[in-house]
């Protein structure tokens, strides 16, 4: 491996890729920069698409947009007027995000493509963007193999490993999410937040595992054709892939947004928005100091440092922001429909004095109330009953046996009797009290009692709560 690149044969064939930068600031003075138009676009292009890449960049040109940077989140294009512009990308392997704009080596290689006619636009990690005006221009790769072999270098860093950590990160939380069990299970259905963030995540988990497996396809394309004398494989999954993943997330959250500020259920919802935002935000900055340390040649370690500390500093101010959302976001749960007060029922020891507390919450799949209820004077007897109200019958079932799991609870099953349910479970415990489950086909309650409750407390309690 040599140092530097050079004009050889029919192309541009670089000996070692050396690390190279964001291109330089445009000729133009200051005051003319303003005066032009741009235009921002959000891309999804990966490192290995570089061929669809290519012809996009070109069909921009022709409609009169040049490419000027790449951001990260929008990529910037420049208004000029529209001709026929030839892309060219090639890649960097040892290049990092963090260092400086201009290296020897990097100016060595811009060099070389100068002078076989091809302008530096900007680089994106370790890919390199050329363009040129030229009708029949040098290219700037003529070994395939080679070409292959530099992007399966450059993405190993900078797309594998990330993505990699990415989808373990991703299995770990799905899988303490399935873990979930007993009465909490139910609860983290009936919140719309918690099904939310389980659809992001595994629609995360999908995302990542499809680049994972496109990018696995690619290569073994792209080996078999190189093989036999062909060009690395064409490919633009990911981008489609990625625009409609886009589309059904934005769907997901304003329909997850909508449905909780509807619901009365507005809190998580905002709290999120505004989690969110601070991350945005905190990316963008970032990114932004990132390219400034760049353009200001400093070194990658004392970059990456200076970035590290700040988003340090910006973690801490963004806990503390979330800390007081909290608090400000907290809603008082909405009162049940209507609330079984212990003084109606029949069996009860006390008849004054009662006092009760209620939460509950409400998702497509399921609605949960409870409701609990404590004798003030002297405070030994209470009441509390939890209704859940499956919105799918399949989900009935499965609510029983989670609720007949907590505790390590020993249920005996007893006589509806009169009760309009299909099913009634007792557990007693060592301290008198008792629980009830009965279960429905589209309501199930369970109480806990501090006395023995009758059926028709139970009647009552069903029927009305």
């Amino acid at each position: 491996d040599g140092k530097g690149a050079k004009a050889a044969g029919g192309g541009i064939r670089q000996i070692v890729r050396p690390r190279g930068g964001l291109p330089a600031m445009d000729a133009e003075g200051g005051r003319a920069m303003k005066e032009k138009l741009y235009k921002y676009r959000m891309e999804s292009y990966q490192l290995f698409e570089y061929q669809a890449l290519e012809e996009h960049l070109e069909r921009m040109a022709r409609r009169g947009w040049q490419l000027e940077q790449v951001g990260n989140f929008f990529w910037k294009y420049r208004r000029e007027d529209p001709r026929a512009t030839s892309y060219a990308v090639t890649y960097l392997p040892e290049l990092s995000a963090f260092d400086p704009e201009v290296t020897p080596a990097s100016r060595t290689l811009d060099e070389y493509c100068e002078e076989a006619g091809w302008e530096k636009v900007c680089d994106w990690t370790q890919m390199q963007i050329y363009r040129t005006d030229q009708t029949d221009p040098v290219p700037l790769e003529t070994d395939e193999a080679v070409r292959l072999r530099t992007i399966r270098r450059s993405v190993r860093k900078s797309y594998l490993l990330p993505l990699g950590v990415l989808l373990l990160l991703l299995l770990w939380i799905l899988i303490s999410l399935v873990s979930i069990r007993g009465s909490r299970a139910i609860a983290f259905l009936s919140k719309p937040d918690s099904l939310f963030s389980v659809c992001v995540t595994l629609l995360a988990f999908v995302m990542v595992l499809v680049h994972l497996l496109a990018y696995g396809v690619w290569v073994l394309r792209s080996a078999r054709s190189v093989a036999h004398g062909g060009p690395c494989a064409a490919s633009r999954f990911c981008y489609r892939f990625d625009n409609a993943f886009l589309v059904l997330v934005l769907l997901l959250l304003a329909g997850y947004v909508i449905g909780s500020f509807a619901s009365g259920q507005g809190g998580p919802a905002a709290y999120f928005l505004l989690y969110a935002s601070c991350i945005l935000v905190m990316i963008a900055a970032l990114g932004s100091l990132r390219r400034q340390l760049r353009q200001e040649g400093v070194s990658r370690w004392g970059n990456r440092t200076a970035v590290i500390l700040v988003d340090v500093g910006m973690a801490l101010v963004v806990g503390v922001v979330m800390s007081f959302a909290t608090g400000w976001l907290r809603q008082t749960p909405s009162e049940p429909r209507q609330i079984v007060r212990a003084e109606s029922l029949a069996s009860v020891p006390s008849g004054d004095g009662w006092d009760d507390l209620w939460d509950g919450s409400t998702s497509p799949l399921l609605s949960f109330q409870n409701v609990r209820q404590y004798e003030m004077y002297p405070g030994e007897n209470f009441l509390q009953y939890r209704v859940y109200e499956p919105r799918l019958s399949g989900l009935s079932s499965w609510c029983v046996d989670q609720l007949m799991t907590d505790d390590a609870v020993s249920w005996k099953e007893e006589s509806a009797g009169s009760l309009p349910v299909d099913n009634v479970f007792y557990a007693s415990f060592p301290d008198g009290d008792g629980r009830w489950l009965l279960a429905g086909n589209q309501k199930i309650l369970c109480v806990d009692a501090s006395w023995e409750l009758t059926q028709d407390d139970l009647a009552v309690l069903y029927e009305n709560a």
